[in-house]
């Protein structure tokens, strides 16, 4: 081997050990000398251990904007100096300065937020701009969340829709390759149109005749990809009929969530539950679906639950308090009366 070989190798060997993993050494076809040359920086996908944090719509907390809140920690009442006395019992909002924010809890800001709004794109970064004490709930179950305005570097859906839902991750670095899907297909079924079987397996038998009573049943689900692994969320109404008017009938409903593995034709049960929303998936596949309920966000983890022994318990937080209204219009139906 020459010299300039030699030096070329050795060369070459040097800038492989020191140079960032974004950039490779090739050699010069003309002279023997190493060439560093940028290259791609591999996707990180979705990250193994989230910390997810929910948003809100700001209008829903009394905040006359369009936007979106993102969750930043439950102010405990031994701190919660904006509500007090008799303002206790009753929902609000107030802004909280900046200063205080860290003190009550919110995460530290050197920490970006990475926001996942419209199907399909990627995560986007955000930064808090404002703090919010927001007291909100019922008589039962009332507390003071702080929420954080933020401004974003993407669009987001406005809100009105729960497939428009953002969510939010806080991590260092950007989660390139992991992407928010929406539900992308969904089926209806009216009083004669049978439960498809793989769902009907897992709805308890129920006498419903006709004309008395009629079944209304309806699934939505996500998937991605070239597997057929997803989330599916079905709900199965019983409508008895007593009269002309839709409202003066009693409904029996059910709402449950599933995963269908890849490969597989079989759905298991996810509890709690929750509105489907969306998964997260990256070159792996599937990584999380994501629902919600009544003030508790839901993030179950598809690599635990296709362990071996699976793992079926979520990664929960809870962002809101339900108020009269949820509570009233907790349980899902299909009956016309509720459209």
């Amino acid at each position: 081997m020459t010299g300039r070989a030699m030096r070329a190798v050795l060369t070459w060997g040097l800038v492989l050990a020191v140079w960032p993993l974004a950039a490779r050494a090739q050699v010069d076809a003309d002279n023997g000398d190493a060439v560093v040359v940028d290259m791609p920086e591999p996707d990180r996908g979705c990250p193994a251990k989230p910390e997810f944090l929910p948003m809100t719509p700001m209008a829903l907390v009394g905040i006359e904007r369009l936007g979106w809140l993102v969750h930043q920690a439950i102010i405990p009442p031994g701190k919660d100096k904006f509500f007090q006395a008799g303002a206790r019992s009753r929902s609000g909002v107030k802004p909280v300065p900046a200063e205080m924010a860290r003190k009550l809890g919110a995460p530290d800001t050197k920490v970006p937020l990475w926001v996942f709004g419209k199907a399909d794109s990627k995560a986007c970064k955000a930064t808090p701009t404002a703090w919010w004490a927001v007291r909100m709930g019922t008589d039962e179950d009332r507390q003071t969340y702080l929420m954080a305005e933020v401004a974003v570097e993407c669009e987001l859906l406005p809100p009105g829709r729960l497939s428009g839902t953002p969510v939010a991750l806080r991590q260092k670095d950007e989660p390139t390759g992991c992407r928010l899907r929406r539900p992308n297909r969904s089926q209806t079924g009216k009083d004669s149109d049978g439960l498809p079987p793989d769902y009907a397996e897992h709805v308890p038998p129920q006498d419903c005749a006709a004309p008395e009573c009629a079944r209304l049943w309806e699934y939505f689900g996500v998937t991605g990809g070239e597997d057929s692994a997803g989330a599916f969320d079905l709900t199965v109404s019983y409508l008895h009929r007593n009269g002309s008017n839709p409202c003066n009938w009693a409904t029996d409903d059910l709402s449950k969530l599933f995963v269908r593995h890849a490969e597989s034709t079989a759905l298991q049960e996810l509890k709690p539950g929750g509105v489907l929303f969306g998964g997260l998936w990256d070159f792996n596949g599937l990584r999380y679906i994501l629902s919600r309920q009544m003030g508790v966000f839901y993030a179950y983890d598809y690599q635990q639950l296709k362990a071996p022994r699976p793992k079926m318990t979520p990664k929960s937080v809870r962002y809101g308090s339900p108020t009269e209204e949820d509570l009233i219009h907790a349980k899902r139906s299909l009956s016309p009366c509720k459209k």
